[in-house]
């Protein structure tokens, strides 16, 4: 399971009564066949695994 930095609006179906909807400038912790159709439209690249401590309001003692 990739992370994956969506530019775009995705959908994934990976059955037919379900589908996963990633809006754009989502990163997030993905099933490896989302990121590879996600890849495959162009909606988003595979990213390294985002630092929590980025961007956080507050540091742990």
């Amino acid at each position: 399971m990739p992370w994956f930095c969506f530019t775009a609006d995705f959908d994934f179906r990976p059955s037919r009564r379900l589908v996963l909807a990633y809006r754009a400038g989502a990163t997030l912790l993905v099933p490896t066949a989302a990121a590879e159709a996600a890849e495959a439209a162009g909606a988003g690249r595979r990213v390294a695994k985002p630092d929590p401590r980025v961007g956080a309001e507050h540091e742990r003692p």
